[in-house]
């Protein structure tokens, strides 16, 4: 029978929890779910209970088989049952009842009432989900943390999936109008795919049978305003659905595309990192200043200016002859166009090799510790001026299926071959002007009459905002990549349904994949041009400062990225006499920068779940997972060394062939788990996984470059192929109680121990070809261990036992707290590696969220509020001030929404209430890095659906 539901269009909503009760499900259990969760629609079985439930009595069947709740399906890779339904309420209950039958440790997004917070992307609508946090940039949420770490492995329907040459999807690419509901694994069992130390992201993408029979008709649309582009960002979804029943079985089809433009305008200002002033060039006023004093080495501001313009449809076909078959086949195609128009204005202050004259600084203010400079006025004949980017980028994916699902009391047969290919392109050119004098400036380092703190900049004795004084261009350059990824996998599970208790299933699977890579990049950079602007009739000076709400005069001119590429074709008129390189458009490929060639493997597994009656009903999974992984990349190997000819004499022979080592691992992964049922409403989750994650193809990519001149000082860099994946063992705990209808709670704590850490090193090798010599390769190695501990709650209700409409209100608080431990691979000041004990970088200690809703006669009104502490983003043994932290980050939305009519919504939506940003400081607040800028976003939505 297919399902039968409601369409609501627009950006995925969260639920929250930290488990889900178990697919096989105890009577009593599945009796109480279903008083307390009544659905208005009938929709598919979950088809693991059948075999459990024929045996049990007719009555209790009867209740499975009306229960049509989201469950977890590892046997098809999705979320399954009512997936689309209405009304918050409704939500509430489906994704409990998902996350309640899970056998993992899962937390469930659904996509049922989408479009009722702002969540442009999938990345924004998992950014309330207990553990998650996500990092925001270029205008929207991006990368996805599970608590506090990254790797995060994407998978759509439950294949991998990825963004040109990386491990994960880019999650803010993907439309959540184009999913139906995302799970969130912080445990895995064997039967699902490994390769992540921290977690898996499923995206269940929409399907024909989702929907009602007959025809379903979606279209939304919504304008986004920024504040601080002063522009509006259209987006636009519609959906075609389709099913019913023929002579020859059930049929449908579906289509479902988006379209999106992300306009986005970031300021920063900042302080390079505060070292030593070491150089006696540098003339120091007054000359009373002591000789041990810290300061930047740069500041200046920068603006991360630009838009995004995504494009996607996904096409669904279903055929289902019998109660027995389903056959999908599925493809889509996505296509990001992005533009990045970032400036930057450097102020160089301390000396470095690469200057022609190191600046002047006077009237020197320490800080009370005597060392640290406060504020600094300088002048230099150095050339200083602003400069700009022009990069243009293109991500194409693609993406087929064929699945045949076979399901009856005994068996549950999955099969599936997939396909998928991630292209990225890019091109940039970068310029810099140069003013027609240097200007003398006055710097204060931490600005203490701004709120923010941070750097404030004065321009003494110029003119900024006058085109006069800029005549040059004095710095050129380009860059274009060329990365191109593709995979085919091949996967089939079978389930064999005992109808014996104490073990009710066994379950095996096999797995194929093979993923190639094709990497090339290439630059060219030109110094101290001096290319008059009055030879470029194209290019064309804007203003581009002005944003960064400080009392800094800093506002410039320099030419958009428009007319820099206009200028391009006059630019190489004028300069390939010079340089002979730009006869070409593009520059060449660096053949040290390119790899390509293939990874990929077999991985089986074999599981069981098991049911225990001792005090209390137990049931769970043990099982493993055997992967070999395989890895064949090309690069080169590039060596330079003295050769003796017959006469004695030493000539450099540099040679480079074609590098072609192989990596071969064998991961053998146990996982066991335990779900202990105290009552229908009480139960506590306990589990044991080994996880991998593996390293970036950049990583294991075999370049090496040695350098064998000196014999006794052998030198080198290059990627790593040899590296294995950084492990982790796991264990996990999780107590759940469910009450109402609509109310749980948890509290889960766990540990896991990581060991591999991959970070770049310098260490002595002795390699096949060179076996007498040691030779120092910078590359990256697995080093290091680490611990990270944490404990995890939430709770989340309708206030159902208050009176009148007291009972429409809602709420859902969670929190995370993250106790970690790392040893970091660092270099002492005789270049032996030591480790640096400290907190995991990146992780916030804390992280909570708080929503409250309110849904009544039409009405939806949701208010969200998250926060997280501090995170330290370098650690260093030596110099006090590289400690960096990133401030506290909050985040408040809110929207409204109201059902006109049944097929007809209306909203009116806020994010970044606060108007928060991030702040970055060396240690302490005395020494700040950078203060960013975001935008207020207000949204005007319309949802209609048939």
């Amino acid at each position: 029978m297919s399902p039968k539901a409601k369409l609501i269009d627009g950006a995925a909503i969260f639920a929250l929890a930290v488990a889900s009760t178990p697919a096989i499900a105890f009577a009593e259990t599945r009796a109480e779910s279903e008083a307390e969760a009544p659905v208005a629609v009938q929709v598919s079985q979950d088809k693991s209970d059948k075999p459990i439930l024929k045996k049990k009595k007719k009555k209790q069947n009867k209740k499975a088989k009306d229960d049509g709740s989201p469950v977890v399906n590892g046997e098809s890779g999705r979320l399954e049952g009512e997936v689309v339904v209405m009304g918050l309420r409704e939500n509430v209950k489906s994704a409990r009842s998902a996350k309640r039958r899970a056998q993992q440790i899962v937390d469930v997004v659904l996509a049922q009432d989408i479009g009722k917070l702002p969540d442009k992307n999938v990345a924004e609508a998992l950014a309330r989900v207990p553990g998650i946090q996500i990092d925001r940039d270029r205008g929207e949420g991006g990368k996805v943390l599970i608590r506090g770490l990254d790797g995060v492995m994407t998978t759509v329907n439950g294949s991998p999936t990825f963004s040109s040459s990386g491990r994960t999807t880019d999650l803010n690419d993907i439309s959540s109008d184009l999913v139906a509901g995302i799970e969130v694994y912080k445990t895995r069992t064997p039967d699902q795919v490994e390769g992540s130390q921290t977690g898996v992201i499923n995206l269940t993408l929409r399907r024909p049978t989702d929907f009602k029979p007959g025809a379903t008709y979606a279209i939304s649309s919504r304008f986004d305003y920024s504040d601080r582009i002063k522009k509006v960002n259209p987006y636009y979804s519609a959906l075609v659905a389709y099913n019913e029943d023929t002579p020859i079985g059930q049929l449908g089809f579906s289509v479902n595309g988006t379209w999106n433009r992300v306009g986005y305008n970031e300021a920063v200002r900042f302080n390079e990192l505060p070292s030593l002033l070491t150089s006696i060039r540098q003339p120091v006023l007054p000359t009373s200043t002591p000789a041990r004093i810290y300061l930047p080495f740069r500041v200046g501001f920068a603006g991360t200016d630009g838009w995004s313009k995504r494009g996607a449809f996904q096409i669904s076909s279903q055929w289902k002859p019998d109660d027995h078959w389903t056959i999908t086949t599925e493809g889509g195609y996505s296509n990001r166009q992005a533009l990045q128009a970032d400036s930057t204005f450097w102020i160089p202050i301390s000396y470095s090799e690469s200057m022609n004259a190191p600046p002047s600084l006077s009237n020197v203010v320490l800080a009370d510790d005597g060392r640290l400079v406060k504020s600094v006025s300088l002048y230099g004949l150095d050339p200083m001026g602003p400069g700009r980017t022009s990069y243009l980028e293109t991500t194409k994916g693609y993406n087929a299926r064929f699945q045949v699902q076979y399901v009856d009391d005994r068996i549950d047969f999955n099969a599936w071959a997939n396909y998928q290919r991630s292209n990225r392109y890019s091109d940039s050119l970068y310029h810099s002007v140069r003013f027609s004098q240097q200007p003398r400036v006055d710097v204060v380092f931490n600005d203490p009459n701004d709120p923010l703190g941070g750097v404030k900049v004065d321009f003494k004795n110029i003119d900024l905002l006058d085109p006069k004084n800029y005549v040059y261009i004095d710095n050129f350059g380009q860059q274009r990549l060329d990365s191109r990824s593709a995979e085919t996998e091949l996967k089939a599970d079978l389930k064999f349904n005992t109808f014996w208790h104490l073990v009710d299933y066994f379950k095996f699977g096999f797995r194929y994949n093979r993923r190639s890579y094709n990497y090339n990049y290439g630059g060219n950079w030109y110094a101290s041009l001096r290319l008059p602007i009055a030879e470029l009739p194209e290019y064309k000076l804007v203003q581009v400062g002005g944003q960064f709400q400080s009392s800094s005069n800093a506002n410039w001119l320099i030419g958009d990225t428009n007319s820099i590429r206009a200028s391009f074709p006059k630019i190489r008129q004028l300069l390939t006499p010079i340089y002979p390189k730009l006869a070409q458009v593009f520059p060449d490929y660096d053949p040290y920068a390119a790899f390509s060639g293939a990874e990929g493997g077999y991985a089986g597994y074999a599981q069981f779940h098991y049911n225990l009656k001792l005090f209390f009903p137990i049931e769970g999974i043990i099982g493993a997972r055997v992967v070999n992984n395989i890895t064949s990349l090309r690069s080169i190997r590039h060596v330079e060394e003295f050769v003796t000819n017959a006469d004695g004499l030493k000539t450099l022979v540099k040679t480079d062939t074609f590098f072609t080592p192989k990596g071969n691992t064998l991961d053998i992964l146990p996982s066991v788990n335990a779900i202990m049922h105290f009552t229908p409403k009480l139960q506590l989750r306990a589990s044991y996984t080994y996880e991998v994650g593996r390293p970036t193809a950049n990583q294991i990519n075999p370049v090496l470059s040695l350098n064998l001149q000196d014999p006794g000082n052998a030198t080198g860099w290059g990627g790593n192929p040899q590296l294995r994946p950084v492990s982790l063992s796991k264990y996990d705990a999780s107590l759940e109680w469910y009450f109402g209808t609509t109310g749980s709670a948890s509290i889960a704590v766990w540990q896991w121990n990581q060991n591999g850490l991959i970070a770049n090193n310098t260490l002595p090798e002795l390699l096949p070809d060179n076996p007498g010599i040691p030779i120092k390769i910078t590359r990256p190695y697995n080093l290091g261990i680490g611990r990270h501990r944490g404990i995890e709650g939430q709770l989340t209700t309708f206030f159902t036992f208050l009176p009148g409409f007291l009972k429409s209100f809602g709420g859902s608080v969670n929190g995370t707290l993250n106790l970690t431990r790392q040893a970091n691979p660092s270099t002492d000041e005789k270049g032996n590696t030591i480790f640096v004990f400290g907190p995991m970088l990146y992780v916030s200690k804390y992280v909570y969220n708080l929503t409250g809703f309110f849904e009544r006669a039409g009405l939806n009104v949701r208010v969200a509020y998250n926060w997280r502490s501090r995170r330290q983003l370098w650690l260093d043994a030596w110099n006090p001030y590289n400690n960096l932290f990133l401030d506290p980050v909050e985040r408040l939305d809110a929207a409204i929404n109201y059902d006109v009519t049944k097929n007809l919504t209306v909203g009116v939506e806020a994010s970044n209430l606060t108007r928060s940003g991030d702040r970055s400081y060396w240690g302490t607040y005395d020494t700040p890095q950078d203060v960013k800028y975001f935008s207020r976003n207000f949204a005007f939505s319309l949802r209609a659906r048939l």
